[in-house]
């Protein structure tokens, strides 16, 4: 089957937005300003390259995507057409990607010169007789020259199952997975958060830029990409989180509700930029990973701007609670550690994880959530989660971790946490990380890495064993410590629990505990 004959409510919104001023800027990328035509380039480019191959009936658009112009306007092409987007990962490797395409079979495959120059890349998207498109200085999006005029051969066709996108996690506990993401799940993401997306407001471009560094690849990109165009606004778009280029597009864009999450608000917070940054700003939306209370109020106390957390997962397709400017003025700092509110058509509930019974308001269980952004779940349409949380009278959500992050040793769960507080309250460290190894006689035995700060004296791993022991009761303390020279990470920014692994590779940790 083809693009649907009936477009979804999304697509037609994206196609409104397009139309309204071709001429106003669209997306800002590295001293370069790309009108709203140039996403009209690409919706157009992408068609007449499926109706060169003969491919009009494809429905699956696999994207190895990178944050810059002409990917992001090849989501909003797909988005456009009705079709799927196959989110390919730049970021595996020559190999990985390579496997991905073998395992999505995308009919189509968009991709940048470079992409294509990787012999495996290009040998994958032969074998499953892809039709490759180049992302590219030569308009957005173009068919690869050696393959135009050619038809492709006769494929079966792919069922329009409403899928917007069939996108990756962010791998941050082992191997990224897939996600399907309906078109009207994510509608319904927009409409649950409030952020003027809903599709019955009339459509007008906005002023003013929202900055987007988040990686596309994954939700939390993504979700911005495709919303910012929903509600007609420009995108000054980084290829990665950088401080100095993010404080220079905050400087040139004045956004309103720019974006930080934890790990790029400490590397602002450690860094020169001027205090007053922020000061044309509303708040500063925080989201991927819990937000610690004194990182948040240090934030706030440096730049005199409010921080509003979210809390959502890729299953979610975005945010299910969230901080918003009004509760901020209404509740104060009454809610401490709080993730924010239950979004509206959003339903919690919190359950013991013996009995799976409800839990009152205040007691820490396993979080279960319900709504129309949310896949079809159990009973009743609740979706598990493996999150610790807790709720109080007021509808505020808190997280208290990951019941699947606890490292049993021995029969003593020990979260993680719990030993990377103590390791970041060394003088020393700047940033701790603690996952589990398996061992056959304790089940697990738990190990660290450490990044110090700046110049710092350098500890050894016996040495901050000592602190540990000093801290921590005995079954808490990691038989290994390691210094690092950085920390792992996601393409997220998240700390990539395989990757603190990898550092124990080959040291016979947790054969005999």
């Amino acid at each position: 089957m083809s693009a649907p004959s009936v477009l979804p409510a999304l697509s037609q919104r994206v196609r409104t937005m397009l139309s309204i001023d071709p001429s106003a800027p669209a997306i800002a990328f590295e001293g370069t300003t790309f009108p709203w035509q140039y996403y009209t380039d690409a919706w157009q480019g992408l068609e007449a390259a499926l109706t060169d191959a003969g491919a009009e009936s494809a429905r699956t658009i696999g994207v190895v995507l990178r944050n810059q112009p002409p990917h992001l306007a090849a989501l909003i092409a797909t988005v456009a057409g009705g079709r799927t987007i196959v989110t390919l990962s730049p970021f595996h490797g020559d190999e990985g990607l390579a496997e991905d395409i073998r395992t999505m079979r995308p009919r189509v495959i968009v991709a940048s010169a470079a992409d294509w120059a990787r012999p495996v890349v290009f040998e994958a998207a032969e074998e499953i007789g892809a039709v490759r498109i180049v992302a590219g200085d030569e308009g957005p999006l173009r068919r690869a020259p050696d393959q135009a005029g050619t038809k492709v051969a006769d494929q079966p066709p792919e069922e329009d199952d409403g899928n917007v996108v069939l996108m990756l996690t962010s791998g941050t506990t082992g191997r990224p997975k897939r996600v399907p993401l309906a078109y009207d799940r994510l509608t319904a993401a927009y409409d649950a958060a409030g952020h003027g997306a809903e599709l019955d407001v009339a459509p007008q471009l906005k002023k003013g830029a929202a900055i987007l560094w988040t990686s596309m690849v994954h939700i939390g990109g993504m979700y911005y990409a495709i919303g910012n165009v929903v509600e007609g606004r420009e995108i000054a778009l980084l290829e990665k989180f950088d401080v100095q280029k993010w404080a220079q597009a905050v400087v040139d864009h004045r956004p309103r509700l720019p974006s930080l999450n934890p790990t790029a608000m400490q590397m602002v917070l450690d860094s020169d930029v001027p205090d007053d940054l922020l000061s044309s700003a509303l708040a500063v939306m925080s989201g991927t990973a819990p937000l610690p209370p004194a990182r948040q109020a240090a934030f706030e106390a440096r730049f005199g701007v409010p921080v509003l957390t979210t809390y959502g997962a890729t299953e979610f397709a975005g945010a299910v609670a969230g901080w918003s400017l009004k509760d901020r003025k209404e509740w104060g700092d009454r809610k401490p550690g709080s993730a924010g509110r239950v979004f509206r058509g959003v339903e919690m509930r919190v359950l013991d994880q013996e009995t799976g019974e409800p839990l009152p308001l205040g007691e820490v269980g396993l979080l279960q959530v319900r709504g129309g952004q949310l896949p079809n779940g159990g009973a009743d349409g609740w979706v598990a989660t493996n999150d610790l949380a807790s709720l109080d009278a007021d509808n505020f959500l808190y997280i208290h971790g990951r019941a699947d992050d606890a490292i049993n040793r021995g029969g003593f769960k020990i979260p993680p946490v719990v030993i990377t507080d103590v390791l970041e309250a060394h003088p020393a460290v700047d940033k701790a990380a603690a996952v589990g190894l398996p061992d056959r006689r304790l089940g697990a035995v738990p190990v660290a890495v450490v990044t110090l700060k700046e110049g710092a004296a350098t500890p050894t791993g016996e040495e901050l064993k000592q602190w540990c022991n000093e801290h921590l009761t005995r079954y808490q303390v990691p038989v290994s410590i390691k210094v690092v020279d950085e920390m792992p990470r996601t393409p997220s920014m998240k700390i990539s629990q395989p990757g603190v692994k990898a550092f124990f590779d080959g040291d016979g940790i947790g054969d005999a505990g």
